[in-house]
């Protein structure tokens, strides 16, 4: 029985943004509920980014989160809508939706002889709610939360953007218990991305 639990633990990298930009992504997973959704599971206000055969290593998330911020400069990630990526959660099929970043990881910067990513998931989507695939009004939820504004949930919110994120590791579990199905997860230590200035004047001084 052990074995079959060890066999659905599933690790993700994810992109863990700002906490004040996750404040506002829980405003909305709060707004959907207010608003009367229901049969989805909660998820961390995180957006994975690729499934993995093993954690990373501290290194390879240092050069990750170093490509990310290189590729980007010192642009802001932005979000003015929201999107749906299909994510396997271990036991069905299951739609994350929540609000869609405009920028994603590229094939390149997850690229490591040392670890061969599974799968990339793109939109890179802050999660909201699992919608799993056996709801009985799927395609309704779908159509009803995915490429809305956020202003259409929350008026006083037409665009969530922060500069600051992280990635980080993601252990993610399905558990039951008794009639109680859910999802166990655990974000692992975060790796920030680099201030592109403070680096500039590092290599300057050099």
């Amino acid at each position: 029985m052990n074995k079959n639990k060890k066999k659905r633990n599933a690790f993700f990298l994810a992109l863990v943004p700002h906490r004040d930009a996750r404040v506002l992504a829980g405003k909305y997973s709060d707004a959907l509920i207010k608003a009367g959704l229901t049969g989805v599971y909660k998820f961390p206000c995180v957006a994975p980014a690729a499934v993995l055969p093993r954690p990373l290593c501290d290194d390879e998330l240092k050069k990750i989160a170093f490509s990310l911020r290189e590729d980007m400069g010192m642009g802001k990630f932005s979000v003015t809508k929201t999107s749906d990526v299909k994510f396997s959660a271990g036991t069905e099929e299951m739609t994350l939706f929540g609000p869609s970043l405009d920028h994603g990881l590229s094939t390149s910067m997850l690229t490591n002889d040392a670890v061969k990513i599974k799968k990339i998931l793109s939109p890179l989507v802050i999660g909201a709610y699992l919608l799993p695939a056996s709801h009985p009004d799927y395609s309704k939820v779908l159509a009803e939360n995915s490429g809305q504004r956020l202003s259409s949930v929350m008026p006083n919110c037409d665009r969530l953007e922060f500069r600051a994120a992280a990635v980080a590791n993601m252990f993610w579990r399905p558990f039951e218990k008794g009639d109680k199905k859910g999802f166990k997860w655990k974000i692992g230590k975060l790796f920030w991305l680099p201030a592109k200035r403070s680096r500039e004047k590092h290599l300057d001084s050099i």
